[in-house]
């Protein structure tokens, strides 16, 4: 007799697929095309070149995406999972950038050659699998969901360099997209519910233009189409020294997806192997170095998207995938990720409050289910790992005076979640025997 088909697997009606791939990428566009903003400025791009930086991520987004959620032969973990720019790699990047003698072709030189180095050491890698129990999964999902907060933050109280920041009407439109929200999951049916967060944005952004807080200058501006192609800024310049950088920075990275890979599939209900890791950075490492070919970044797990799984209860890896493509096509049209990206702040706020809670709800479930009554170290493990993940979140400027080459991973609450609660398991619990169960979350997801 067949097993019954994963939830993971489960390929919907095409309606259902369209809707909430497109609800997915509405809610990764604006985290996916952050870091190619903030290099071209830093590297002081043309508008011309901005424009093009921001398809070709958008593009290898989308590609990096397939990779992992319908994945080829060894490639892939094969999970919803959307990828995205890595923001640890902003500053070597600029770095790398900013040398008169590399440039920009440097940096894709060094991400092509980092690429195919951890595509290469992938297995290696994947064999820390066994050193993410859950006690460390839990860890690392309630910093997650903890230290996307001041972004959520941030955005209900009208964005980055609103002239008001924080103005009551700013708090009515979140608060009001919440509430919608919690009311379709209440009242709705269940494509409805499945639906939640994209109904909630889009009413809530607009009531927000209603009351004149859309700016569509951007969306004038950009045009209707533009061509991605390889090489676009030149053909790439290998330097060992800008890729031994690259590679250090995506060997932290690798450490960091093989957590957000097991946490996934402890929250979707589908405990990741050591093979299936092993796959899942295999195409990291392939997703990077066409990355560098595109003129685009390094990439990693969003854990935006993973709170919308949990959200909608729909964790099927094909609705992800549809995301992907449709982060493809966007990328040709600059004028309609324009527009994406031109949604008032305080409505992405309210979204992301429930989507971001209910990650750290995840991570907090995760937690409950470990053992503190025979084995107190557990606790020490929580106590301390949490403590540490969040000081980048609470107080950045503690960690400033750190050696350079440390600050681009110790501003990132989930690589410190990882290193730290890794290392106090094995310090404290010591090494599980390679034959042991692999434990993994509870049967149901945290509601709203």
């Amino acid at each position: 007799m067949a097993s019954p088909q994963h939830p993971v697997d489960a390929v919907l009606p095409p309606r259902a697929m369209l809707t909430l791939g497109f609800q997915h990428m509405l809610v990764s566009y604006l985290g996916a095309i952050t870091v190619p903003m903030i290099v071209a400025a830093a590297l002081k791009m043309t508008p011309a070149q901005t424009t093009l930086l921001i398809s070709t991520a958008l593009f290898t987004s989308g590609i990096a995406t397939l990779l992992q959620t319908v994945g080829f032969w060894k490639f892939g973990v094969r999970l919803p999972i959307m990828q995205g720019v890595a923001f640890s790699s902003v500053g070597p990047v600029i770095a790398i950038g900013t040398d008169p003698s590399l440039g920009f072709q440097g940096v894709c030189g060094a991400i092509i050659g980092a690429g195919v180095i951890t595509l290469l050491l992938a297995p290696v890698i994947g064999r820390l699998r066994q050193f993410f129990p859950p006690v460390v999964t839990g860890c690392i999902v309630t910093a997650i969901g903890l230290s996307l907060f001041p972004v959520a933050y941030q955005w209900l109280g009208g964005g980055r360099g609103a002239p008001q920041f924080g103005a009551p009407v700013f708090f009515a439109v979140a608060i009001g997209v919440v509430a919608l929200i919690l009311a379709i999951n209440r009242y709705g049916s269940e494509f409805l519910r499945n639906l939640s967060v994209l109904i909630g944005l889009l009413a809530g952004a607009a009531v927000a233009t209603a009351l004149g807080m859309g700016d569509f200058a951007e969306v004038r501006r950009a045009p209707w189409f533009t061509m991605v192609q390889p090489f676009a800024f030149g053909l790439p310049v290998f330097d060992i020294g800008a890729i031994v950088t690259m590679t250090i920075v995506m060997l932290v990275q690798m450490v960091e997806s093989m957590g957000l890979f097991i946490a996934i599939g402890d929250l979707v209900k589908r405990p990741v192997s050591e093979r299936e890791a092993t796959n899942g950075l295999r195409a990291n490492g392939l997703a990077s170095a066409i990355g560098g070919m595109f003129a685009a970044f390094p990439y990693i797990a969003f854990m935006e998207n993973v709170g919308l799984v949990i959200v909608t209860g729909v964790r099927s890896r094909w609705v992800v995938a549809t995301c992907g493509v449709l982060l493809c096509a966007v990328a040709l049209v600059p004028k309609i990720g324009a527009l994406f990206a031109s949604i008032p702040a305080a409505a992405l706020g309210g979204a992301a409050l429930v989507m971001f809670g209910v990650v750290g709800a995840a991570g907090i479930k995760t937690l409950g289910q470990v053992d503190y009554e025979n084995n107190r170290s557990n606790l020490t493990i929580v106590a301390i790992t949490l403590a540490c993940a969040l000081m980048p979140v609470i107080m950045p400027s503690v960690l400033e005076k750190l050696p350079e080459a440390l600050q681009p991973f110790v501003h990132s609450s989930v690589i410190i979640a990882c290193v730290v609660s890794v290392f106090l398991n094995l310090l404290l619990n010591g090494l599980p025997g390679r034959d042991a169960p692999l434990a993994h979350a509870g049967e149901h997801a945290p509601e709203i």
